[in-house]
């Protein structure tokens, strides 16, 4: 038998993924802090300390066997389902329609690699998340469709319509946007399902940050529409409003044939999520919310604060964020290009994720503000600083 004599060996070029642009910043304020800059430690959804009554759940997880089911535990989907009732009137099948994942993120990888086949595109508005691996990885194509400053970073829905070819496969949307905080009036979703509905497209919506809302507004659900289109799925973090960050929860409702093949294909990657995480959410779901809803009634507050202090500091105005716990700050009066305006900011401690990172202007950065108000304080005067010293 012939053996090889080559010593090399190399990984197959579909492999070579870039980094996400979350983890880029998180590189890039180590190296900061091992410079000796006090990075702020910004975040955006809460992080609190989790009450007993979710304690209690997890020390008797701890102590049970887990059933290992695929779609999740029985009593985290039946609660998720009550849910989705009480808030918006949905009446979802628990058994049918919801699957439980590792976090959003990879409830949306699950399901673009389900859904979509090489050569297939995906119409995806901008700025957006960080969605253009997943796609990727699915084999498909994302054709994105610039949204304005001017406008409010809202949806252009023209420009969406127009970007559909016979290849097309997909809508994905991020309902609030990250990074924008715009969030979509009921009559924009209506007009996205319907566009989907034109041209037989499914939509995907991430709405992780559902919970967040301000000024009055309200989230709309594009399962509320399924009458007029039903070819719809939405993926959700239940790390966001339930805090359950350290424990990478999140969940897929879809329509059951989709949600069949989901189940086959997470059966082959991990088999199921863990039972003392979802132990963890039911008991976040079904149990007192008073912890939760203090740290998102500061939110609305926060946001003014931050806005208010990046028009002081010098730079201009953002678009008030209508959702969400983040905002793009245009900050071409710090440095002509991207490295420039990131090595000021990060010399007054200020950590941003590249607009580049998200398709947003390469002037802007994405700047989250969940932290309590003294540490947001230090970022406001770290951009003042950052404006006195361009």
């Amino acid at each position: 038998m012939q053996r090889c004599t080559s010593n090399s060996w190399a990984l197959p070029a579909a492999s070579d993924l870039p980094a996400l642009g979350a983890m880029n910043t998180r590189d890039r304020a180590a190296r900061s802090a091992r410079d000796g800059v006090r990075v702020l430690p910004l975040v955006g959804a809460p992080i609190l300390p989790m009450p007993e009554h979710v304690r209690r759940a997890v020390a008797q997880a701890m102590d049970q066997p887990d059933p290992r089911d695929t779609r999740g535990l029985p009593e985290l989907r039946a609660a998720i389902a009550a849910e989705l009732e009480r808030e918006h009137g949905l009446r979802i099948d628990p058994e049918r329609r919801l699957l439980i994942t590792h976090g959003a993120m990879h409830g949306l990888s699950l399901v673009l690699r389900t859904v979509l086949a090489p050569g297939d595109e995906v119409i995806v508005p901008t700025p957006t998340y960080f969605f253009d691996g997943a796609i990727r990885e699915a084999g498909a194509t994302p054709a994105y469709v610039p949204s304005r400053e001017c406008d409010g970073w809202a949806l252009d829905l023209a420009g969406m319509e127009a970007a559909v070819t016979s290849r097309s496969r997909a809508i994905l949307l991020c309902n609030p946007n990250n990074p924008t905080g715009y969030l979509p009036d009921a009559a924009t979703v209506a007009a996205v399902v319907d566009i989907a509905a034109r041209h037989g497209l499914l939509v995907i919506s991430d709405d992780s940050w559902q919970h967040f809302t301000f000024d009055g507004r309200q989230y709309h659900p594009v399962e509320a529409l399924a009458d007029r289109w039903p070819h719809l799925v939405t993926v959700t973090s239940l790390s966001k409003y339930y805090a359950l960050a350290s424990w990478r929860l999140g969940y897929v409702l879809a329509p059951p044939p989709i949600l069949d093949a989901l189940e086959r294909r997470f059966q082959w990657e991990a088999v199921c999520c863990g039972a003392v995480p979802q132990r963890a959410a039911v008991a976040a779901l079904t149990g007192p919310r008073d912890w939760l809803d203090r740290a998102l009634s500061t939110y609305q507050a926060k946001r003014d604060l931050v806005c208010d202090g990046i028009a002081a500091s010098g730079l201009p105005e953002p678009v008030r964020p209508g959702a969400g716990a983040f905002l793009l700050v245009d900050c071409s009066r710090l440095g002509d290009t991207p490295a420039d305006i990131d090595r000021v900011l990060l010399r007054n401690g200020i950590a941003t994720v590249r607009g580049a990172d998200m398709h947003a202007p390469d002037t802007h950065v994405r700047l989250t503000f969940g932290s309590d108000e003294h540490l947001l304080g230090e970022l406001i005067r770290g951009l003042g600083q950052a404006c006195r010293e361009s």
